[in-house]
């Protein structure tokens, strides 16, 4: 029997390493990494990577990484400032990861970069149910990836 579909959890993502320098204490960027490797060297197998990123924290090295890329979805749930800025709210590490940036207009890759941002602390069960249900499911059902990397 073939297995036309797979889950790898990995941990630690490297998701802040950036192409050219170790960001936010990671060194190497591992998933984006292993979702380009499959790519490469399964592409019989694997045509389209969803990359799932939830952490408080934006992955801004596997965006950057994946941005340009239409055979990787990138999809980040994370804390960011309200205001954008440091005002009130302050900055939230690593200031990025908006929800326009959805990957390069009038290309393939647009669509593919999915981030959802938390402008408020404690977000729980119902407000990560929430998203999953209405937002993420659909869009990787559409979407329908080989592989999916969390």
């Amino acid at each position: 029997e073939v297995i036309n579909r797979a889950i790898a959890l990995v941990r630690p993502p490297g998701h802040h390493a950036c192409a050219c320098h170790a960001m936010g204490f990671c060194y190497f960027n591992s998933i984006a990494m292993a979702a380009k490797y499959a790519l490469k060297h399964h592409s019989s197998l694997v045509q389209r990577v969803l990359i799932l990123d939830w952490d408080i924290h934006h992955g801004n090295g596997t965006q950057d990484a994946t941005y340009d890329d239409e055979r990787i979805m990138y999809v980040s749930l994370h804390r960011i400032a309200s205001n954008g800025s440091g005002g009130s709210q302050g900055y939230f590490f690593p200031g990025t990861g908006r929800c326009n940036e959805v990957g390069p207009m009038n290309t393939s890759a647009e669509g593919t970069n999915l981030n959802i941002e938390w402008t408020q602390s404690h977000m729980g069960n119902v407000e990560y149910a929430a998203a999953f249900s209405e937002l993420i499911l659909p869009i990787l059902s559409a979407y329908d990836p080989q592989l999916v990397l969390i």
